[in-house]
């Protein structure tokens, strides 16, 4: 099994192992270790102690050696110029227009590097910002993207309960918050009442939530019922931390508080009663019938209502009752003869076999309506002023005798 060391680069960071070598380390002790981005100044957060291989994760990189006075120095000088590099930052991202806000710059042991925190909404394209921070301070530049949560450890503060930030002073890794936690715990389900400086959840409801839990479990829930001293009656609130619960009394409706020790006393001595009379061969009572809401009294009412007199109204008997049937008024008598009435009806079937062409019998008298200067057109077509009379030829020769023979005879 390998012997490692625990190392705390911050406060409230995570613990990495090292390997000690040789070194009698203490806890909080400053030390020089090797790290993936070069030397690192860190402390001692774990003595020296053996752990498994699963343990560890990743190659186990040495501690170099202990922190001397000139390296504290050093890091204390480097720390002067954070400030300075933020500002001249801030303009570089101003110039360029990025969406994003500077949190901290933070230099390396070595002085090599220059870390530069911010925070945005989405992703950013900082590349063209890189290469001018890169020329204006001549070292290595970093810029990394971090959440609320990382902008308040850094920056610290002061939380809703007057003390200093959790996730500043101790707190490792960030807890998995939910609002179902937030429930449990009956606490308002208020963003300003159970949100931290971040913005988040507030870390602490994740502290004490097991035990709620476990609390919880002991009592009844909402909406069971339960024996009391003073009558059976329903749960309807409890209170996880005195280990009371709120019940409304079946006799009178009025909601009082117990502890869970008398409930659990009351229902002792209901069950031992209750076995007495069983060895006695006392059957219980018929229970009475609770009062039901009105919603479940109305339902009661409906599934017990008779609806065969009602269905009766349906029936065909009488019409009157259930139904009106509209009048008809009588049908109108036509003066036309009968037999007339067939004659009418080929005549409407052949205008609808011609499709609207108009029947030969109508064709002569719309001959007798054209004009006459149309009429002298047409050569070939008889005038009707030159027809002949009535009189037939025979009776005008007769005519013209008669009259000969008058003029002779004066």
């Amino acid at each position: 099994m390998p012997t490692v060391v625990g190392i705390r680069f911050k406060d409230s960071g995570k613990i990495y192992y090292f390997d000690p070598g040789d070194l009698d380390l203490k806890i909080g002790e400053p030390v020089i270790v090797e790290t993936v981005r070069g030397l690192e100044l860190a402390k001692v957060a774990l003595e020296r102690r053996d752990v498994s291989e699963d343990a560890i994760v990743g190659e186990l990189k040495p501690v170099v050696r202990r922190a001397e006075a000139d390296d504290l120095a050093r890091m204390a000088e480097l720390q002067q110029y954070h400030d300075e590099a933020l500002a001249r930052c801030a303009e570089k991202v101003k110039e360029h227009g990025l969406p994003m806000k500077l949190v901290k710059a933070e230099y390396s042991f070595d002085g090599s590097r220059l870390t530069f925190y911010f925070t945005a909404d989405q992703r950013v394209d900082f590349r063209q910002l890189v290469r001018d921070l890169a020329r204006t301070f001549k070292t290595r530049i970093e810029l990394r993207q971090i959440g609320p949560r990382d902008e308040a450890k850094m920056l610290g503060g002061i939380g809703p309960c007057g003390r200093i930030l959790c996730c500043t002073s101790f707190l490792p890794d960030y807890a998995r918050v939910s609002i179902k936690m937030a429930k449990d715990q009956d606490l308002p389900l208020n963003p300003s009442k159970i949100s931290g400086v971040c913005g988040r959840l507030l870390c602490c409801l994740a502290y004490e939530h097991e035990q709620y839990l476990e609390m919880r479990s002991q009592l009844p829930k909402r909406g069971t019922w339960v024996v009391t001293p003073d009558g059976p009656g329903e749960v309807v609130g409890q209170n996880v931390l005195k280990q009371q619960i709120l019940v409304q009394l079946a006799s009178s409706g009025m909601i009082e508080t117990y502890d869970l020790p008398q409930i659990t006393l009351a229902t002792e001595q209901v069950i031992a009663l209750a076995r007495e009379r069983a060895a006695e061969g006392i059957t219980p009572a018929r229970p009475t019938k609770t009062e039901r809401g009105e919603r479940r009294m109305l339902r009661d009412e409906i599934d017990a209502f008779a609806w065969n007199d009602d269905l009766s109204l349906l029936e065909d008997e009488e019409p009157s009752v259930g139904l009106t049937i509209p009048v008809l008024p009588p049908p109108l008598e036509s003066n036309r003869d009968p037999e007339q009435k067939p004659a009418a009806q080929p005549r409407v079937r052949q205008r609808n076999r011609n499709d609207g062409k108009e029947a030969p019998a109508k064709q002569a008298p719309a001959k007798q309506k054209q004009p006459p200067a149309a009429k002298a057109k047409s050569p070939t077509a008889p005038s009707p002023a030159k027809q002949p009379t009535s009189e037939s030829p025979s009776a005008s020769t007769d005519a013209k005798r008669r009259r000969r023979r008058r003029n002779t005879g004066k």
